[in-house]
């Protein structure tokens, strides 16, 4: 995402405390006032802008006018219909941001990039690319295969809205950078086999065309470092089977330790 615009209701005190990860030199304000005022013709330029607001009038506004929002809390209390909302301003970081603006325009987030591949988020325009995936019967030997089909895109539909909105992570796509196909997918996900919330279980696949080229490592690395440092979880469960030795020597070289019955775990 490019600068954006951050078009608010803040005080000039409350504004002020977004200037450290935010300084107005890179940044530009706009008070949602001042667009009413305009009539809103600085949003037929290509900015891309993103509302902080403290009232739900304000948030209504903004977002009848295609603009994601933050809720801002100033009153302890106090409900705000925005999806996304903090209380403490010095805590707002740029990719809270970019967040809101995904989720709001459904725009699949992208998570990590590794020396040879994307991992992202996938929308419903990834279908064919997610199918493509499992048309060699290699696929599914150690895993369960996809639905059929129209019931496969609607279980997609069904994820994308509801498991990267409620938990932020999930199952990801991996992109090749520099063909941009997408050759396979890997991530965590909160499953009911799980110990609690500080718990989630890594899966992958990997195309066959590019395996036995430590793609699978290498993504995987990445989402075990993520999955601690920045989703904060304390350990990370995969289900490998005893005959899938290739996946077996994945688990040793990320650092995962066998607890029997196919079961590996890897302790923060």
């Amino acid at each position: 995402m490019c600068n954006f615009v951050i078009v608010n209701d803040l005080s000039l005190e409350e504004e002020k405390l977004l200037h450290k990860e935010f300084p107005p030199d890179m940044y530009e304000y706009v008070k949602v006032a001042d667009m009413v005022d305009t009539n809103w013709q600085p949003f037929l330029n290509e900015k891309t802008y993103i509302g902080i607001a403290k009232s739900n009038d304000t948030i209504s506004l903004l977002e009848a006018h295609d603009v994601g929002v933050l809720g801002y809390e100033s009153t302890p209390g106090e409900y705000l219909s925005s999806a996304y909302v903090v209380q403490d301003l010095c805590r707002v970081e740029r990719r809270d941001l970019e967040v809101v603006d995904a989720r709001f325009h459904n725009i699949p987030l992208a998570i990590l990039e590794t020396k040879r591949c994307i991992i992202r988020e996938h929308s419903i325009e990834d279908f064919q690319a997610i199918l493509d995936i499992y048309q060699d019967k290699s696929m599914t030997e150690y895993i369960e295969p996809l639905y059929d089909g129209e019931e496969e895109r609607e279980y997609q539909k069904k994820y994308i809205d509801v498991v990267y909105k409620f938990y932020g992570y999930g199952l990801w796509l991996i992109v090749d950078k520099e063909t941009g196909e997408v050759i396979g997918r890997a991530g965590v996900e909160s499953k009911e086999n799980c110990e609690d919330i500080n718990q989630v279980e890594l899966s992958y696949q990997v195309k066959k065309e590019y395996q036995n080229k430590g793609i699978a490592t290498e993504v995987c690395k990445a989402i075990v470092n993520y999955t601690f440092e920045k989703l904060e979880k304390k350990s990370i469960i995969a289900n490998v089977n005893e005959k899938n030795i290739p996946s077996i020597r994945i688990m040793e070289k990320l650092g995962f330790k066998p607890l029997g019955n196919e079961k590996y775990i890897l302790r923060k």
